[in-house]
């Protein structure tokens, strides 16, 4: 019988003897690894349920501090049922309360380095499990959205392509020294669609990438895609809004940010609490 035992993160910092201090989004953007725009944009995906991947293919790149900052865009009502790696049952999906479309699944990295880690089998079960209405987030080791899509789809995950394409999210990081002193960007930022099922989705017949956002480095400025419009017409399509009202909606969102910055709010206690007073 399910236990609860989901309820708390297990091993969610890996293999790091002294865990990493978490960081706050405002933290994430004063920081400059990310902007009020596009974080506003994420937080109107993941208020909606979204599912979303951090990847890069350093380690200590800051994939698991990105990932715990954004778990706090996600509906504050969501279950959060956080995988037990190796040892995962999946017994809470069997519950009698089970309820995917407010249940989050979160799995601190998707990988065999390590036992509290997800791989094999139990990636193929969870991908099942989003294909059911559950979110998930997660990272993984990989430089770019293909990458992704191609790891998953590989031996020994055989993720069907179809299941693939209900991830909505892919954020690849940019980082240019994990040691010391260091640069971190969201380097580039997809949504995952289904695809034509054609050479012309991509890497993988049946699952198309949607480019959102990507970072200049020459510039170190961000060019956001999501603001032209037939990208911001599939962005309002997948949240069944029209383009204005979608665009309202991640515009408010972004004002709320903006004066949340300048105030220099940016622990993550009082983002957290300034976050539950923008949803009351």
């Amino acid at each position: 019988m399910y236990d609860n035992d989901n309820d708390e993160p297990f091993g969610w910092w890996g293999w790091h003897w002294d865990p990493p201090v978490p960081l706050s989004i405002l933290q994430i953007i004063r920081a400059g690894s990310t902007d009020t725009s596009l974080m506003a944009l994420l937080w109107a995906m993941l208020s909606r349920h979204a599912s979303v991947i951090v990847a890069s293919e350093p380690p200590i790149a800051g994939k698991t501090t990105t990932l715990t900052s954004l778990i706090d865009l996600m509906p504050a009502t969501s279950k959060k049922v956080y995988l037990h790696g190796h040892y995962e049952t999946f017994d809470f999906a069997s519950a009698p309360d089970a309820d995917p479309a407010n249940t989050v699944i979160l799995a601190n990295e998707m990988s065999d380095h390590l036992a509290v880690y997800l791989w094999g089998s139990r990636i193929y079960k969870t991908f099942e499990l989003v294909s059911k209405g559950y979110a998930l987030g997660s990272t993984m080791h990989a430089e770019t959205v293909d990458d992704v899509i191609c790891i998953l789809n590989s031996d020994p995950l055989f993720v069907p392509p179809e299941w693939i394409a209900n991830l909505t999210l892919v954020i690849n990081l940019y980082v240019n020294n994990t040691r010391g002193p260091s640069i971190r960007r969201f380097n580039t930022v997809n949504m995952l669609l289904p695809g034509t099922g054609d050479a012309t989705d991509g890497v993988l017949p049946g699952v198309r990438p949607l480019l959102l956002s990507r970072w200049d480095k020459p510039t170190d400025t961000f060019d956001h895609r999501f603001t032209n419009p037939d990208v911001l017409s599939q962005l309002a399509a997948w949240a069944n809004l029209s383009p204005a009202d979608w665009s309202a909606d991640v515009q408010k969102r972004k004002a709320y940010l903006d004066n949340l910055h300048e105030q220099a709010i940016v622990g993550v206690t009082s983002t957290r609490a300034a976050l539950q007073i923008y949803r009351d």
